[in-house]
């Protein structure tokens, strides 16, 4: 018989990847609404960005050489692809993809075309990740509810909405000084960001 103790942890660490990929992300319910409403992005715009990212991950899914090892976030319509194909064509069919998709405004691919798919990095991008959490969380200066982070074969990816230029670099100099990073690549917008007014002219129209 499997002890409770070793099943609860199991469950834990199974879990622990789905609740620290987005910084954003609340309980369920009217926990969820409460977190979102601390967001610079409204609650519907995160429901938005939420139904895009399922159509895009479910197009990648469908589409050959594409199926696995493809990150994506979103973020008020933006998309980011991350990851690694053997193929350049494959890298222009995620972009192709994603573009498919409504309410997308912008796309940015940052797969790498190689052969070494490193699914050994898969344990150390987990543990960068939350150490990058928790210094986001454990800096008051930083409003870390408005960021999305990710870690893919060692490369630190930041989305999200600063409040000032100020903010983006004291993120960026807390994802540099994670161990064992290889670069950070930021995507974060400032919140006057005329991009953000096209995500919301978009979400209006539909």
């Amino acid at each position: 018989m499997i002890p409770r103790s070793f099943t609860s942890t199991v469950l834990v660490v199974l879990a622990a990847p789905a609740l620290s990929s987005c910084i954003a992300a609340a309980a369920v319910g009217t926990a969820a609404g409460v977190q979102t409403l601390r967001q610079e992005r409204t609650v519907g715009n995160a429901l938005d960005d939420r139904a895009i990212k399922i159509e895009v991950d479910g197009k990648l899914r469908a589409t050959p050489g594409l199926r696995f090892g493809i990150a994506t976030t979103v973020v008020e319509g933006r998309v980011l692809l991350a990851g690694r194909v053997t193929k350049p064509e494959q890298r222009l069919d995620a972009t192709r993809a994603a573009w498919e998709v409504d309410g997308v405004v912008k796309v940015d691919n940052d797969i790498e075309v190689t052969d070494s798919w490193g699914w050994l990095d898969r344990p150390q991008d987990f543990i960068m990740r939350q150490a990058l959490v928790a210094k986001l969380v454990g800096d008051r200066s930083i409003k870390s509810v408005n960021y999305t982070t990710d870690v893919v074969h060692g490369v630190v990816y930041l989305m999200g909405v600063a409040q000032d230029q100020g903010e983006v670099d004291r993120v960026i100099a807390h994802a540099n000084s994670v161990n064992n990073v290889k670069r950070v690549e930021n995507y974060v917008v400032l919140k006057d960001d005329p991009l953000r007014e096209k995500f919301n002219v978009t979400s209006q129209n539909e």
